[in-house]
């Protein structure tokens, strides 16, 4: 939708798996074409963009390339960049053709095409993780891409950007799925009692669970030890509060809220 509407594009073409999501894709997507032949949606393209879950990009990327044309530049949309990046040094040798990942940060709870907005994009940060011998014009190219659709773009590399996305997003979003979990045998009462706070907290678990299965898999490295890093953090505030360390607990509680205030 932001691509029509900035007009990045004389042609859009949608690959899909199946017929009926192909279908949907055409009734509220704001594409020209709609495929469920992966070769033809991707033939004469100069940028193609992989939107799939990120266990599945790598096998994708592989079943792409022999179908690209000279110049066309791929990139994807995932939120785990190693795997992806460390295949398409594999797969793409030849000059003319490149793969430059991309991770714009515009998601919500709310997955598919339902939710699809042409404002997603608008303020919002993107991180593109070239290679060190990446091709630079079609660098430029896809960070003036990001920029035109209203984002702020950051470059790192893939194994930096996984590392800290996965204390940035991955463990918000087990931080509060645990939550959830936790209290799920509370539903009831949890509806009747709870007030905005519960809400807030745990509106990210909301997430379709079969993509995060995905990512957590995917960037498993990292995100365990960014788990150890929040369990560390558990002993601690647990200790505080079985020592009745008033003092130590509220310069505790004071760090969490600078953050919060920090960020609004």
């Amino acid at each position: 939708m932001a691509i029509r509407e900035k007009g990045l594009a004389e042609n859009i073409v949608i690959w899909a798996r199946s017929k009926e999501t192909a279908e949907k894709a055409g009734r509220k997507l704001a594409a020209d074409q709609v495929e469920t032949n992966l070769a033809e949606s991707v033939y004469g393209s100069d940028l193609v963009i992989i939107c799939t879950p990120v266990e599945t990009m790598a096998s994708i990327l592989s079943s792409t390339i022999k179908h690209l044309t000279d110049e066309c530049l791929v990139t994807d949309v995932g939120s785990v960049k190693s795997v992806i990046c460390e295949k398409a040094q594999d797969l793409f040798k030849l000059p003319g053709i490149s793969f430059i990942g991309s991770h714009p940060m515009a998601g919500s709870e709310k997955s598919g095409m339902n939710n699809a907005s042409a404002s997603l994009f608008t303020n919002r940060p993107v991180i593109v993780t070239p290679e060190s011998n990446c091709d630079q014009n079609h660098l430029r190219r896809l960070k003036e891409f990001w920029g035109v659709l209203g984002m702020k773009v950051y470059q790192l590399s893939s194994a930096e950007h996984d590392k800290v996305i996965a204390e940035l997003s991955h463990l918000p979003h087990l931080v509060s799925s645990v939550l959830s979990f936790t209290i799920s045998s509370k539903a009831k009462l949890a509806s009747q009692l709870s007030g905005q706070g519960l809400k807030d907290t745990i509106r990210i678990s909301g997430g379709d669970p079969s993509l995060w299965t995905g990512i957590f898999s995917e960037n498993k490295a990292q995100v365990l030890t960014c788990l150890k890093k929040f369990e560390q953090s558990i002993e601690k505030i647990k200790h505080l509060i079985a020592e009745d360390d008033g003092q130590g607990l509220e310069e505790f509680l004071k760090k969490g809220s600078a953050l919060q205030k920090f960020l609004n």
